[in-house]
């Protein structure tokens, strides 16, 4: 494949990812545990023991999770396939430590000219790596920080980038209502693919809440992503086409603080947690909706589906995400606690 047209057909799947800026980086936007992407992609204030989940939320302290373990698989879009680990110790006053490491592959490509003569095989990949700390501040709420690197290789171009997340998370006695605050991507890009000078990663914040019902196994969450930017519909087409003339100016304008901007900042989800072995997952993303589906045919783009369940001492994910009509990306995931495997003499 010529080297520009691979750039061609690699900067969408960034960009969708991303939505607007880091091109580089892109692949942080994608969910890394099985339970995030059913929830939509990112849930905040929703802590279902999964030690992956602290690439969304470095706050989710669990001392259960100590010992804990985490391997997931996502088909994303076609052959472009996401392999991801994590592993959780407990560390007397220290807090909760664990790391995740996510392999991001595009796939194998040839390479040629303009003419169809092939040089060769090459891939295209992107890695991250992220180490973080979970703890304590009282009974109902707990903070947490991870340090991550992210490298991306294209044909003979690379990137590489530097970041640090944050969270807080605050968890009612009865743990029937929670809430999350994050800020995400607070860092440099050393390196592009342009090999341009450093630059600040493209920070994100993100506040949810959750609550469950006291006699019936539901709860209902509710995530405002993207704080820190309102217009997020100034790289939609359709959005772009809304504008306006003065009659007396002849100005034209796009309206920005409208309805349709706000839910492109909203997902919401729902829970089905009968008891700890078995819950259902499903959610509703309005701007993957907004932007990715047809009028014509809009289908289920936005939605996500997941189930968790129990079997002995694995915990098994399953989600699928719809992205858009033609296609989807489903996760399976697998968690353990290595400290159920043996017990203390």
């Amino acid at each position: 494949m010529n080297r520009k047209l691979l750039l061609l057909l690699l900067f969408p799947i960034s960009a969708f990812a991303q939505g607007v800026g880091n091109s580089s980086f892109g692949v942080t936007q994608i969910p890394v545990s099985g339970i995030s992407a059913a929830l939509g992609g990112s849930q905040v204030s929703i802590n279902k023991g999964d030690i992956l989940q602290t690439a969304d939320n470095p706050a989710f302290y669990d001392s259960t999770s100590n010992k804990s373990a985490s391997f997931s698989f996502m088909n994303y879009i076609s052959t472009i396939n996401q392999a991801s680990a994590g592993y959780a110790r407990e560390v007397e006053k220290l807090g909760l430590v664990s790391g995740y490491l996510r392999y991001f592959d595009y796939g194998t490509f040839t390479e040629t000219d303009e003419v169809g003569n092939e040089y060769g095989k090459f891939k295209a990949v992107d890695y991250e790596i992220g180490f973080s700390l979970s703890r304590k501040y009282t009974d109902n709420i707990s903070y947490g920080f991870t340090f991550k690197q992210m490298f991306a290789s294209m044909y003979q171009y690379s990137a590489y980038g530097l970041g640090a997340d944050a969270g807080v998370y605050y968890q009612s006695d009865n743990k029937q209502f929670t809430a999350g605050l994050v800020l995400n991507n607070v860092g440099l890009k050393l390196k592009d693919f342009t090999n341009t000078n450093n630059e600040w990663l493209p920070i994100e914040s993100s506040i949810a809440i959750s609550k469950k019902f006291s006699k019936a196994p539901i709860r209902f969450g509710l995530q405002y992503s993207n704080l820190q930017k309102w217009d997020l519909a100034e790289t939609d087409a359709d959005a772009l086409a809304n504008t306006k003339q003065d009659q007396i100016t002849k100005i034209v304008s796009r309206p920005v603080y409208t309805f349709d901007n706000l839910l492109r900042h909203l997902t919401a989800s729902v829970l089905l947690e009968p008891n700890n072995k078995f819950n259902i997952f499903a959610s509703y993303n309005f701007r993957r909706r907004l932007e990715l589906s047809t009028q014509e045919r809009p289908g289920a783009v936005g939605f996500s589906f997941g189930v968790m369940m129990k079997i002995k001492r694995f915990s098994v994910q399953y989600s699928y995400s719809n992205y858009h009509l033609s296609s989807g990306s489903y996760h399976f995931a697998i968690t353990t606690n290595f400290g159920e495997w043996y017990s203390k003499k």
